[in-house]
């Protein structure tokens, strides 16, 4: 038995058919970022019964002022928690320090590891050119573990928006996810990270999804890039199981 899922895609909507069960993994830098920027797709994902795995590549310890960074981690831990259950996603946190993140040989292996043992069909990670060093360095080891020929996943980048008006740099989208449906649900797991006063700087992201989705022709989209995997590309061969939106 097969189920069908509609890919929306530069505006235009394609049906195909994929397998039953699928895994998507979220690479974000700190807790909220996959709330806030793919909050949509992981809440499309669970919705159809497949796997969401969120990789937190820090804690975020160095985001909250006037507490340690043990405080800072417990509060944030939880906060994320908290979203990642509303979207019906696991969490797992890399080990990576908040201001710090490395994209070196060592979590680049650490990174390949961990993606082998979920096997994933999708991964998505943040822009390279984000306004935010950890974002940069999640982004190149997304980019150095999909160049590993042992690998097979669809890889896609999202963007971010930071106070007061910054965003993402020359990101142009090749795919478009229809999150109208799932707003409110994105919402209340962003919303989750008060800590980090989500209430206030969320307004962006509600500003950007309107302005995809009238990209795309909907009432409200997130925006992804595509990475080519083609055999040019690290001696990739291209075949993979699945795409972002199936």
């Amino acid at each position: 038995m097969k189920t069908y899922f509609q890919l929306l895609l530069l505006g235009s909507v394609f049906l195909l058919s994929t397998r039953l069960s699928a895994t998507l993994v979220v690479i974000a830098p700190h807790p909220d970022d996959a709330e806030s920027s793919c909050g949509g797709l992981i809440a499309n994902t669970t919705a159809k019964g497949e796997r969401v795995v969120i990789i937190t590549m820090t804690g975020g310890e160095m985001g909250l002022s006037g507490k340690t960074v043990e405080e800072a981690y417990k509060i944030r831990k939880l906060e994320a928690e908290n979203g990642a259950r509303i979207l019906g996603a696991e969490l797992i946190y890399f080990g990576g320090m908040d201001g710090s993140l490395a994209a070196d040989t060592s979590n680049t292996e650490k990174l390949k590891k961990l993606l082998v043992s979920i096997n994933p069909d999708v991964v998505v990670a943040p822009w390279m050119l984000d306004v935010h060093a950890d974002h940069q360095a999640s982004s190149v080891l997304a980019w150095r573990v999909f160049m590993d020929k042992s690998l097979h996943f669809q890889l896609y980048f999202y963007e971010t928006a930071n106070e007061p008006h910054t965003k993402s740099l020359l990101f142009y989208p090749t795919d478009y996810i229809d999150i109208s449906n799932v707003l409110e649900i994105k919402k209340e797991a962003v919303l989750q990270h008060k800590c980090q006063g989500a209430s206030e700087w969320y307004r962006q992201y509600e500003i950007m999804a309107t302005f995809r989705g009238y990209e795309a022709d909907v009432a409200a989209a997130e925006a992804y890039v595509k990475v080519s995997n083609a055999s040019g590309m690290g001696g990739r061969s291209g075949k993979c199981k699945r795409t972002l939106g199936d």
